[in-house]
């Protein structure tokens, strides 16, 4: 309760300014050594608890075919020594991205139902470099068995182009779940019995539909899709090619689904579900910049991992209290105290 707390007041991963937060009576340094010490020395069981609670007041706020998101990010550590188990990871928010020491971070979010809000059912810091990694896909395997865990029911899966790995559809496949892939320009399908790059089949076609995109700021742009059925070679199941031309004057972006598409509707929705995606973008901007997440300064990987547990719970709250933000007295009474002016001012 002190870490919720000091987190929502501070607005900081940093364990000196949740202590701050705190303002106990007594030395800062004790407050942060308690923190500290806390923090490091949950055990599975109370992580557990932690989370379970969580989960309990989250999972009625999605939609019976909820859209849940998958991403990977990453934690820069770019003058970082001491830390546990440092990774080079590719610093996405530089503008050469550079590779500089740091940690990936594995996350998967499901929107709410009316107010499309991104909450984390599963977020994970780790490194290629510790004794007990595996895989980046046994991470991506274990937030897609989160996400099933928790819906207990079909659901719209949304990958990057990173996930576009033969393991990670099968994986989805078995289960019956929906997806939508951003497919890299050189995956190769059997299109009309011949094999062929995905790109070559995309630049031959026109888009038959137009829809329009609204992105941030109003800007709103007129974009035109096609699709067609496909085979991926290594397992012979049939596929929809989604393709969406004029987000660039160079190359179409395409999409891979398992999803039936019969009509207009069909295809504009797979293209929709696809642009939910920058939902997560957005919880990761809000995640760094928000509550300073790069600036996290624990050492250890399990006390980076409980406190990101932390920081979840809190957001998951906010995206709550977002999904509510019409409903409920309490949080109007909330926003209504947080503005820095009164409506009338004498």
């Amino acid at each position: 309760m002190d870490m919720q707390y000091g987190i929502a007041k501070s607005k900081s991963c940093l364990i000196s300014d949740i202590a701050r937060g705190l303002d106990e009576n007594i030395k800062l340094n004790y407050t942060i050594e308690r923190l500290c010490d806390n923090l490091n020395n949950l055990t599975d069981e109370e992580i557990t608890i932690i989370n379970d609670n969580y989960i309990k007041e989250v999972k009625d706020l999605f939609d019976d075919e909820a859209i849940a998101i998958f991403d990977d990010s990453d934690i820069a550590k770019r003058y970082g020594k001491k830390f546990e188990d440092l990774d080079d990871v590719l610093d996405a928010s530089s503008l050469k991205k550079e590779i500089v020491p740091g940690y990936h971070v594995c996350e998967a979010v499901v929107l709410t139902k009316k107010e499309k809000q991104p909450i984390s059912l599963y977020s994970k810091i780790y490194s290629c470099k510790s004794e007990n990694f595996i895989s980046m896909n046994k991470y991506t395997k274990d937030s897609i068995d989160k996400v099933r865990s928790v819906l207990n029911r079909k659901c719209n899966m949304i990958f990057d182009r990173g996930y576009d790995d033969n393991k990670i559809i099968d994986y989805v496949d078995k289960n019956e779940d929906y997806f939508v892939i951003r497919i890299n320009d050189d995956r190769t399908f059997y299109f009309k019995n011949k094999k062929r790059k995905c790109y070559d089949v995309a630049i031959r076609r026109k888009g038959k539909v137009k829809m329009t995109l609204w992105f941030d700021d109003n800007e709103k742009r007129d974009v035109y899709v096609s699709h067609t059925k496909v085979v991926l070679p290594y397992n012979k199941k049939d596929y929809e090619l989604v393709i969406v031309y004029g987000l660039s004057e160079e190359r179409p972006l395409i999409l891979l689904t398992n999803r039936s598409i019969k009509n207009k509707e069909d295809v504009i929705r797979v293209v929709r579900l696809y642009f939910y995606r920058w939902r997560i973008e957005e919880y990761f901007r809000a995640k760094k910049q928000e509550y300073e997440f790069e600036n996290i300064r624990v050492r250890t990987l399990k006390s980076m991992n409980n406190l990101n547990l932390l920081l979840t719970v809190h957001m998951g709250h906010i995206g709550k209290l977002a999904e509510s933000i019409d409903k409920k007295l309490l949080v109007i009474k909330i926003i209504e105290k947080s503005k820095s002016l009164r409506s009338m001012v004498l």
